[in-house]
């Protein structure tokens, strides 16, 4: 019976401190979308998925997935490379466009990536779903997030903010998940607490209790057989990495 009593305390307890954190970012300005301008307006795509802004060695930057720009380009683009074609990348709430983050260059270009869904597909397990941008103007009360360094735990809470394309316009959504394994280039989420469909979220920055960031959602899909939805989210390993470079 004190077992029991003990097991119920804890899991209490967990589910106090997991609202408590859910309430807390809910709170705390993070989530942005991608509202992508070409030359060619016809190419324009103002709700492109989401974004976050983080800081490293005391510069802000902007990031996003990577993946979103086979969704949000130009017909001439192939490559991750805006070759001059791009208007402006800005960046802003769902629900309030009049705070927004203005973009300067896209830092990690390279002529390697093809734009196609085959591509990202066939390189799956090596595929860094990652844009990072410096930031060239920011209006917004927007604090960066820092990234966690520490490794993740097997069933640690972690949360997944923005919104999905089925989001009505509203404040920042913060999901639910616990961290299940890291396989390949990516960690395994299963969701606690989140939207019936993904559509849309790529690019969410995903956090620890403490707001450190862990990754950026990249893929999900359900389980036919547990009807459990998974997520797979970007590690910042290699986001780490690539920034530690810039000089």
């Amino acid at each position: 019976m004190k077992l029991f009593k003990a097991i119920a305390i804890i899991f209490t307890l967990t589910l106090i401190s997991n609202c408590s954190t859910t309430q807390r970012l809910q709170k705390t300005p993070i989530g942005l979308i991608n509202n992508v301008s070409y030359k060619d307006a016809k190419f324009n795509n103002p709700n492109a998925s989401n974004a976050f802004l983080v800081d490293y060695n005391n510069t802000t930057y902007a990031i996003t997935a990577k993946h979103i720009l086979i969704i949000a380009k130009n017909d001439k683009m192939k490559f991750i490379d805006f070759e001059g074609s791009l208007k402006e990348w800005k960046m802003h709430p769902k629900n309030d466009s009049t705070q927004y983050i203005i973009t300067d260059k896209l830092l990690n270009t390279n002529r390697k990536d093809s734009l196609t869904w085959n591509y990202m597909n066939t390189n799956w397990n090596t595929y860094n779903d990652w844009l990072v941008f410096s930031v060239k103007e920011n209006t917004t009360n927007h604090k960066p997030l820092k990234f966690r360094a520490s490794t993740l735990q097997k069933g640690e809470p972690l949360y997944a903010i923005g919104w999905t394309y089925k989001d009505s316009i509203g404040n920042q959504r913060v999901y639910e998940y616990t961290f299940d394994k890291t396989e390949n280039n990516y960690h395994s989420l299963l969701q606690i607490k989140g939207p019936k469909s993904l559509g849309g979220l790529s690019g969410s920055p995903v956090v620890d209790q403490k707001g450190k960031v862990v990754g950026l959602v990249t893929s999900g899909w359900k389980d036919d057989k547990t009807q459990e939805t998974w997520l797979e989210i970007t590690p910042v390993d290699n986001i780490i990495s690539f920034l530690s470079k810039i000089k």
